[in-house]
Order: C-alpha cells, then structure tokens, then sequence
C-alpha cells in the first residue's frame, strides 16, 4: 500500500504543477470569486492537515483541531486566512506541503497506515491520502474549466476519478468521486453523464443531496436534476 500512495502523491503533485503555473500576485476578487493563487493555498492548507494527521496517528501525538462539518464554512474560514498572501508565499508552501504529506507516507509503516483514521474510525488513515490527492484533481478541473479549457478539465477529472477508484471499491467511498466527476459534466451542460453518477452518490451517500441543493456547479442541469433531490 505504502508504494501505491507514494505514486499517488506523485502524480497529485504532477497534476498541481498546471494549477501552480497560473498563479500569480493579484488582489482577492471582491466578489469573492476564487483565482488560482487562492484554489492552491486552499490545497495546500488541506495537504498540511493530511500529513498531520497521518504523523499523530503514527506517533500518538496531537492531531490537528476539528473543522466544522460544514463544508462551505470551513473552505470561508480559509480562504480569509490565505487570500492575501503572495505567490511566492503559496507556491513555496504548496511544495512544502506535498514533501511532508509524502514524508508522513514513507515514515509510516504499513501497520500505521492500517490504523482507524482518528476523525473517520471508520476509515484507516491511510485513506486520507488519495483524499488528498483527488481533492487537488478537483480544483485544477474547476480551474480549467473556470478558464474555458474544457479538454483538460475534463482529462484532470477522468484522472482523479480513476486514481480514486483504483484505491476504493465500495460505493459510499466512491461516491464523492463520482459527485466530483458529475459536477464537471453538469457545467459542460452534459446531464445525460451527470445524472447517472450523482444517482450513484447520492444512493451511496445521501447527505450528499444537500449539498446538491446548494451546488453552483450543478446549475447547468438544476431542471433535470431537480426530481432527483425531491
């Protein structure tokens, strides 16, 4: 397993790199629209809580504080952490971030990365990992896609899903990947692929309805999937 996560994170990292291009020093959007300095800051605050926990689950040491379930209060309290900060600043602490995640991996014996993930004791930790990993997928497709690079969007995503898949196989832990895979659908106004995939993750996972409801990336298709979220 530990050799299977290593070349995750490698490739994880490969694929920041077209995100990690893009970025340079300009003022937060007003609106609060997200740039590509703000998508890897984000990342990399993420990656750090990853390898932090995969090291306190090792060592027995302090795990990093609990975030609120909320998704969307959580990504609001990092962002106005992290959007002022310079790009030289974010980039460098990208590269950090990715070297101790990797770290955290290698010092780990296959033992420790079977342990109860701390926060998920229904998980190992171990699964944290490709987490990590799919997450940055998720961002650089949403970034492509914000700058109408549709051809890539959509290899980034193909490739996220299949990294993801090739370490899960039940349907609850797919199921934010193939949520993740049918937002990238749903903006290209593509339902007919869309709707399959959240029916599964929405099966899988029913929580995931309620975040539907509010999703920005689904209002492509809202009409068509509106009887699914009755």
């Amino acid at each position: 397993m530990k050799e299977k996560l290593l070349r995750a994170v490698d490739e994880g990292r490969e694929r920041e790199a077209e995100l990690e291009a893009l970025v340079i020093d300009e003022p937060a959007n007003p609106d609060g629209r997200w740039n590509a300095k703000d998508h890897l800051a984000h990342l990399s605050w993420w990656r750090w809580r990853s390898a932090r926990t995969l090291d306190a689950t090792r060592t027995g040491g302090e795990l990093p504080p609990s975030v609120p379930d909320d998704d969307g209060v959580q990504n609001a309290i990092i962002y106005a952490e992290v959007k002022d900060r310079s790009a030289a600043d974010v980039k460098a602490d990208a590269a950090e971030s990715w070297t101790a995640l990797r770290k955290a991996v290698e010092v780990s014996s296959e033992d420790n990365l079977a342990k109860p993930h701390p926060r998920q004791p229904e998980s190992q930790v171990w699964e944290a990992v490709p987490g990590a990993v799919g997450h940055t997928g998720t961002h650089v497709w949403s970034w492509h896609l914000d700058v109408g690079d549709e051809k890539r969007a959509m290899a980034v995503a193909r490739w996220g899903s299949d990294l993801e898949g090739s370490f899960f196989t039940k349907p609850e832990q797919l199921a934010e990947s193939r949520y993740n895979l049918a937002c990238v659908y749903a903006r290209l106004g593509k339902a007919d692929e869309a709707l399959p995939l959240l029916r599964q993750s929405f099966e899988a996972k029913p929580e995931l309805m309620a975040w539907a409801r509010k999703d920005r990336d689904l209002d492509p298709i809202r009409e068509e999937l509106a009887p699914i979220l009755l």
